[in-house]
């Protein structure tokens, strides 16, 4: 690799910041002549081998996302231990990793646990995180809290999106696909030729375009279509679940001169989705729900289902991500990383799943931030260092209307937000000259953060015909909040041999606290709720045996976590509190192996366990630590990935992935009722998925054809990937049925 080349990974590369990384490739990691060969990273802003950094973090490369069907961002935590992924009842996205999530993802007062990152640009919101992978080069988790070098609202971890980037050379690549319900899919991206030379004139300028489309309809067939929608104007549609995605991405490299570098990256997002049926599963209290309301659960046909409003989820969002790298010498780079993201969503759910107008919700958000980041990034003969500051400012205009039992009580909730944060930290790693298998990192990050909201709350209380009774409920212009952390970070690891590395780390992270923007009542909302912190300790070890064949990854942790924010619910009202104590330890495992020069296999294996000491939900409800659960925190998870190539065909190759991924049954949601919400369990599941392609190579080297066949929970498992204990009865989201198709690429 010339020098050329590094630098450009090295001032553009991943903006992620953490320590070691298992590969998860399609082939293994960059498997070649039935070995495993040295895969680099820049996950602490420098080119390095990850088996030589010391944190848990799993890196998925482009190819590996193709064959296990990653198309967006819920889909791509197959391969990755203790990392769960689940798209909500309306369109957010709740990620969680080592048990720690955001509790209601769908609340703008409220902050993710796990921070999402789109080459380089922080995605504020789990409302608006859903976005589209089909020009990404890799993905990167890091896992456990990362408060030095990310900050605020990582107790959990990060996840990195790295976009691809230009080539500097024409190369074109089409995609076409088809599959079942109607799967219509395109992936165009053009690599345009390099226009200029390095340090004449204005420098060189490179280029990538790339469009994808994705339209599926939904499997389950919509048997009420003579409602009247009152939301918004919408025709009665046929079937729950359709999907309508595009999106384009756009990404310039430009060296003025040769220690300069600016990329700039615009990715536009834009979905027209129908939600999946919120199905009812059963009446779990008799008595408590209107006349006739068990008629809607269903007798086994998850095929049909029936709803008074239509579930539908449109949202659509903008990140401009701006890189300048200036390597000021061989061992001195200064960074500036600069974001901005618009954000729009607007979302309807019937969560009874039935002609009855029971609970139905509507949500209009609308979002702006602004980020910047200046790094430096040093080396000396003993020393590697980064130092940073940050800022961040966020605007949210959110409405959601409610509309409980029977159409007789409808609550509109606005509401205003304006959050900022500036941070400085730094990171340093020490190698002692006289012990230079040993480095010790040590790091800390200081965060100052202002959180501002108004709110207008309004009921409607019943009547009939053109006029209805409206409470218009107080006005709120509530008293600026202000917060700030020091996080700190200590990592000792000592290279045993050279294929052999162990660490211990010991992390601090936060989430922000704040206002709950979708609080019940005027008395709820006007009391703030604090930071969440968590305490993590971590020992592990990265090793290679049997000459570079086989590939051994291995974590033990465990987490002291407090002030956990927690929603409750009691009958038609919510609040926020700090009810939480709990204790969160587990071990993670990660293999990669070349069984032969056509044989590869991957595994990963998560194991975790939580304990709570307090979980305190207030007067009403009490003390329920005995019987909390965490959501999206099973106990035991694991996936394991086999790829064989055939033996040459003589018109191309031939290559086979198969893929199990299991789930140990899981909390699905942490909002507690006044009964607890016992009944919000997933079950255990087991999903097979297959991906065949031919591959053949044309005019030399120079194009390629490709034909795949796919194929997604092939043995058509029925579960469900979301439920919601509402108190007196049980709804939830079936997952996505058998699912199969064909696609043609071709690259030339």
């Amino acid at each position: 690799m010339n020098r050329c080349r590094l630098n450009t990974v090295a001032l553009l590369g991943s903006v992620v910041i953490g320590a070691g990384a298992t590969a998860v490739a399609a082939d293994g990691p960059s498997a070649d002549a039935g070995v495993l060969q040295e895969v680099l990273v820049t996950a602490q802003k420098r080119v390095e081998n990850l088996q030589e950094v010391p944190i848990a973090i799993t890196a998925i490369d482009a190819r590996a996302l193709e064959v296990q069907g990653v198309t967006d961002t819920d889909s791509f935590a197959k391969s990755v231990p203790n990392l769960h992924i689940k798209q909500g009842t309306t369109g957010v996205i709740t990620i969680a990793i080592r048990g720690v999530s955001n509790n209601d993802p769908g609340n703008p007062g409220f902050e993710n646990a796990v921070g999402m990152y789109l080459d380089g640009v922080y995605a504020g919101k789990a409302v608006n995180s859903l976005f589209d992978l089909d020009d990404v080069e890799r993905v990167e988790v890091l896992r456990g809290p990362q408060g030095t070098l990310y900050g605020r609202n990582t107790i959990g971890g990060a996840v990195n999106f790295i976009s691809k980037r230009p080539s500097g050379e024409l190369r074109t690549t089409v995609k076409l696909g088809l599959g079942n319900e109607d799967l219509r899919t395109a992936n165009i991206s053009v690599d345009l030729p390099a226009i200029g030379t390095a340090d004449e004139g204005l420098g060189t300028l490179k280029a990538r375009l790339s469009y994808f489309l994705r339209q599926r309809d939904g499997f389950t067939r919509n048997v009420q279509q003579n409602f009247v929608a009152t939301a918004r104007p919408i025709a009665p549609f046929e079937r729950f679940g359709d999907v309508d995605r595009q999106g384009v991405h756009a990404a310039f490299d430009w060296q003025p001169r040769s220690p300069v570098l600016v990329s700039y990256d615009y990715t536009r997002f834009k979905a027209d989705d129908h939600q999946r049926l919120m199905q009812v599963i059963d009446v779990v209290r008799p008595g408590t729900m209107p006349a006739g309301f068990e008629s809607y659960i269903p007798s086994g046909q998850p095929s049909v289902g029936s709803a008074n409003e239509n579930p539908y989820f449109e949202t659509a969002s903008d990140t401009h991500s701006l890189i300048i790298g200036w390597e000021l010498s061989d061992t001195l780079t200064l960074k500036s990383i600069t974001g901005y993201r618009r954000m729009e969503s607007l979302d309807g759910q019937d969560f009874d799943g039935s002609n009855v107008s029971y609970y139905e919700s509507k949500r209009d958000y609308d979002g702006t931030q602004r980020s910047e980041e200046v790094q430096l990034v040093g080396s000396t003969r003993q020393l590697k260092y980064v130092l940073g500051l940050f800022w961040f400012d966020e605007e949210i205009d959110s409405l959601r209307v409610q509309q409980f039992t029977n159409a007789t009580f409808e609550r509109d909730n606005n509401s205003y937000l304006d959050n900022s944060n500036k941070a400085i930290f730094g990171q340093i790693d020490y190698t002692p000259a006289a012990l230079e298998r040993l480095t010790v990192t040590v790091g800390a990050r200081y965060t100052e953060e202002k959180k501002d909201m108004a709110r207008y709350l309004r009921n409607w209380l019943g009547g009939t015909g053109t006029f209805q009774i409206r409470d218009p409920g107080p006005n709120l212009l509530l008293p600026t909040l202000k917060f700030s952390n020091t996080s700190f970070m200590l990592s000792p690891s000592y290279r045993v041999t050279d294929d052999l590395n162990v660490y211990f780390r010991y992390a601090e992270g936060f989430r922000s606290g704040g206002y709950d923007g979708q609080a019940s009542s005027a008395a709820s909302a006007a009391v703030p709720f604090k930071s969440e912190k968590l305490k993590s300790y971590e020992a592990g070890m990265k090793s290679r045996w049997l000459d570079n064949r086989l590939e051994l990854n291995a974590a033990a942790f465990y987490s002291d976590y407090t002030d956990m924010q927690l929603t409750s619910f009691t009958g038609t009202v919510s609040a926020t509190l700090n009810a939480g104590k709990a204790s969160i330890d587990g071990a993670e495992l990660e293999a990669a192996a070349v069984l032969s020069e056509r044989l590869r296999a991957n595994l990963s294996l998560a194991y975790l366990h939580y304990k709570f000491d307090r979980f305190d939900l207030g007067p009403v409800i009490g003390d329920v630590a005995s019987r909390a659960r965490l959501n999206n925190a099973p106990r035991y998870s694991g996936n394991l990935g086999v790829d064989y190539d055939f033996p040459s065909l003589g018109f191309g190759d031939l290559s086979l992935h198969v893929n199990y991924n299991y789930q140990a049954s899981a909390e699905a949601i942490a909002i507690k009722t006044n009964g607890d919400a016992p009944n919000s369990r997933l079950s255990p599941r087991g999903l097979l998925d297959a991906h065949l392609a031919l591959s053949r190579a044309m005019r030399g080297e120079r194009a390629k054809l490709q034909f795949t066949l796919w194929g997604m929970n092939l043995t058509d498992r029925e579960y469900f990937d979301n439920v919601i204990d509402f108190g007196g009865f049980r709804a939830g989201t079936l997952g996505w049925p058998r699912t199969y198709g064909a696609s043609v690429a071709v690259t030339f």
